[in-house]
């Protein structure tokens, strides 16, 4: 990346969790001087904080304060990276300050609302899956039930009866923003991401996933165990959905940044689609698409807040179209954390390109909703299905997080045995 364009310029990262701490790190090696922006003084809820320049102990939904701020401090872009509701904020406070910002509020809309997304999806002739209008509509059980308007898995529930139907309906309800559920089919086929980049309206695929279930979930969870890149069918992606996927991307009118798509294949190889999101995601494979000789796009979101483009981020010269990267989540059972431990041996392997712990020791975790608390997340990138294979089985040994009482919180493991044979 051509950081001369950027180095001394002032950016402000709207919140200070844990996967803020990547946006806070990276733009640091680019000479900038970040500030990060969040009401939690205490370092453990806010640990981006931490490694920032400077903090500001502000709400980072407060938009008159925060252009005060920006504009006292002569702040040059404003980033916001893990969740609609920031990206909402931060289209607010880019029009105030007249600043750079990648998404507007009607490409917003279509994202973060499933509804609407799959209103744009039928437009373009995307696949969609099979949802019902009301709960007395459901003929087929069991079903997934979720807030519109939310992100993470909140509110998410699965139902097998009319009985638990009711119950999550009502619990999607309460943490929906709009008061806007929406009840699908639940689909147990292979569940796939694709993540594109956008340059100046020009798209491209930048990375694929597939992804294990953890074996526990049974029908009564969505816990993600492991994301696997690339997706191993990418030639039957290209030929079935890639197409409709781009129409989809210009059709709704995007420039810059990039968007990620969820949905399954099954077993006839056929795709559909649930939800999109055009922010960064979770999974953080920016290392990976940069090792593999494309670019890492977290600078594509930091150059765009500080410049209103990304002509400055570059591409790695160095090609490594076979590498493939293991992301490996661990979850939490319930209980009260007591202790965790191995990051650090998991961050000095040769392979390892992320180890970041998301909780904290007093977290209380529970086991009554489809999705559980997220403890840790590493990854590993290398050609060879074997070595990752044999670089998650290190890394579940040294790996540990208590309860209170000394008892193993893990939720699930994967099997290294699929790793190794998932590409063949």
């Amino acid at each position: 990346m051509k950081s001369s364009q950027l180095k001394g310029k002032k950016l402000v990262v709207l919140g200070g969790a844990a996967n803020e701490s990547t946006l806070v790190k990276r733009a640091q090696e680019l000479g900038i001087y970040v500030i990060v922006a969040d009401y939690y003084k205490d370092i453990s809820l806010s640990p981006a904080k931490a490694y920032a320049d400077e903090a500001w102990d502000v709400n980072w939904t407060d938009v008159d304060e925060m252009v005060r701020l920006c504009r006292a401090h002569g702040i040059d872009g404003v980033i916001a990276g893990y969740s609609e509701v920031k990206i909402d904020y931060l289209i607010r406070i880019c029009e105030a300050l007249g600043l750079p910002c990648y998404c507007t509020k009607e490409q917003l809309e279509i994202t973060r609302n499933k509804r609407k997304f799959k209103e744009e999806c039928r437009k373009c002739g995307v696949p969609v899956v099979v949802e019902y209008d009301d709960v007395n509509a459901v003929s087929k059980y069991p079903v997934i039930v979720k807030p519109v308007d939310r992100a993470g898995s909140i509110g998410v529930g699965i139902a097998h009866n009319h009985e638990e139907l009711v119950l999550a309906y009502d619990n999607a309800m309460e943490k929906s923003y709009t008061k806007d559920v929406i009840i699908e089919e639940y689909i147990t086929a292979q569940k796939i991401d694709a993540y594109y980049l956008v340059d100046q309206g020009r798209i491209s695929l930048l990375t694929s996933n597939d992804v294990i279930m953890a074996a526990n979930n049974s029908s009564s969870r969505v816990v993600q165990s492991c994301w696997l890149y690339p997706h191993r069918r990418l030639d039957v992606f290209s030929e079935k959905v890639d197409s409709t996927l781009r129409m989809m991307i210009q059709d709704m009118g995007i420039q810059y940044g990039c968007i990620f798509f969820s949905g399954f294949i099954d077993e006839k190889q056929n795709y559909t689609f649930f939800e999109c999101g055009f922010r960064l995601e979770g999974a953080h494979q920016y290392n990976y698409t940069y090792n593999r000789g494309d670019v890492n796009f977290l600078d594509v979101f930091i150059s765009h807040a500080l410049t209103g483009g990304i002509e400055c981020v570059e591409a790695n010269p160095q090609k490594r179209s076979d590498l493939k990267l293991v992301v490996v989540n661990i979850y939490a059972k319930a209980g009260k954390i007591g202790a965790i431990s191995g990051e650090d041996a998991i961050c000095a392997m040769d392979d390892c390109s992320l180890a970041m712990i998301k909780a904290n020791l007093g977290d209380n975790c529970k086991d009554d909703e489809a999705i559980l608390t997220k403890v840790a997340m590493f990854e590993f990138n290398h050609e060879s299905p074997d070595v990752l294979a044999d670089d998650v089985d290190k890394a579940y040994s040294v790996f540990t997080c208590l309860d209170t009482d000394g008892n193993d919180m893990v939720y699930d493991r994967v099997d290294s045995m699929q790793i190794r044979h998932w590409w063949d």
